[in-house]
């Protein structure tokens, strides 16, 4: 299974393209395109604002996602996720067992929220974090 989508970049006379990713690198997409906030017009490639306010996520739950999405579909270790979670507070969050509680409750949620969008957050596996898959096959959480 492929973990992230990438396409080159297109120019059409109807559809803004972003500018292209550093080193030749295709940015990655999806193809059942958003509405941006702003000009209404579809996004297939973006930015985690837009994913954001487009699927009503929360601050916490936003947070998590944009740590994972840095990752570029790589794995983000949970350490690295935790900071992003609490970076605005100045004892560095609560106890590492709540702090886990709390992102697994977020992430829950995040994930339901996601589903059926074509993006997703795949555990990779044990101590190894966490990544971003785009347009692959997720698990039912009904099923779970």
């Amino acid at each position: 299974m492929q973990t992230i989508t990438t396409r080159p970049a297109a120019r059409t006379a109807n559809s803004s393209v972003a500018s292209p990713a550093p080193s030749g690198i295709a940015p990655l997409g999806i193809t059942k395109p958003l509405l941006c906030p702003c000009c209404k017009q579809p996004v297939t490639i973006p930015a985690p604002e837009i994913v954001i306010d487009h699927y009503g996520i929360t601050p916490m739950e936003g947070r998590i996602f944009e740590a994972v999405w840095k990752g570029k579909g790589l794995p983000v270790v949970t350490e690295r996720i935790f900071t992003a979670m609490y970076i605005d507070d100045p004892d560095g969050g609560p106890s590492p067992d709540r702090m886990y509680l709390a992102f697994k409750v977020a992430l829950c949620h995040l994930r339901q929220k996601l589903e059926g969008s074509g993006i997703g957050i795949a555990n990779v596996g044990y101590r190894r974090g966490y990544r971003l898959v785009l347009e692959g096959k997720f698990p039912s959480t009904a099923s779970r």
